[in-house]
């Protein structure tokens, strides 16, 4: 079955098109990866997949029902709103910054929305927390604030915050970029655990490493459109469009 499919999707802002019309269909268990330049939609078409960004045109549909089918702007269709909250709350999503609360110490940071949104006993969700710090190894910083954190740290705490909701999907939003280069490789590791436990995800990044290990489809964006997808191999070793070749050849 698939989490997550688009059909057609573009998003406009006023004039700039970023998105043209983008065809992509994530299924249970996999990991997509999507690489090429900035500028380019990625990011843009991972916001809109959790409501972040309203679509200007296209259809987008989560577990093969309806999310939401745009024209010209306007939303025509939708999911009812109980289900579309219910739908949202399935999407984790962790972001180039961290954004965790200052003023809560770690372990609230990944109670929090458990308890205020989805209603858990604290009891529960302070155990559930307890085991996420442990799966991300940050469970001796339970206690500590954000700001006594490097950003490795934190980044992993963002990432224990998304699974504490129990999400089908994980988006990650260039999960590495703002780190420093010595810490990218903690965060990656978690990411690659997750992955190896069957975790559906859609990563936008520029580590080409991780992409290659980890994915079970790479698609190569450019324009706002999708320009190729496929096996991490097939993408790496033989693209064929003259744009994946140059972004590859001036990174790899």
């Amino acid at each position: 079955m698939s989490i997550i499919r688009t059909e057609n999707l573009c998003k406009n802002f006023g004039e700039l098109h970023v998105l043209k019309g983008v065809n992509l269909t994530v299924e249970k268990g996999e990991v997509v990866v999507i690489i090429g330049a900035s500028g380019g939609g990625k990011s843009t078409f991972l916001r809109s997949l959790n409501n972040l960004e309203t679509i200007t045109a296209g259809s987008i549909y989560f577990e093969d029902k309806l999310f939401v089918r745009a024209e010209n702007g306007k939303v025509l269709e939708e999911m009812p709103k109980k289900e579309k909250k219910e739908a949202l709350l399935k999407m984790g999503m962790v972001f180039q910054r961290f954004n965790l609360f200052p003023n809560m110490t770690v372990k609230d940071n990944v109670m929090s929305a458990p308890v205020h949104v989805k209603k858990i006993p604290k009891a529960q969700a302070e155990e559930t927390a307890m085991e996420l710090l442990k799966r991300v190894g940050l469970a001796d910083k339970a206690d500590e604030y954000p700001s006594r954190l490097s950003g490795g740290q934190q980044q992993r705490v963002a990432i224990a915050r998304s699974l504490a909701m129990s999400p089908d999907i994980m988006l990650f939003d260039e999960p590495t970029s703002a780190l420093d280069p010595e810490l990218v490789g903690e965060v990656l590791n978690v990411m690659k655990g997750l992955a190896k436990d069957g975790m559906t995800m859609i990563c936008v990044t520029h580590e080409m490493g991780f992409a290659r290990e980890v994915a079970d489809k790479v698609v190569f964006m450019g324009e706002g459109k999708i320009l190729e997808e496929g096996a991490p191999d097939e993408i790496f070793n033989h693209p064929k469009t003259k744009q994946a070749q140059q972004f590859l050849g001036s990174i790899l």
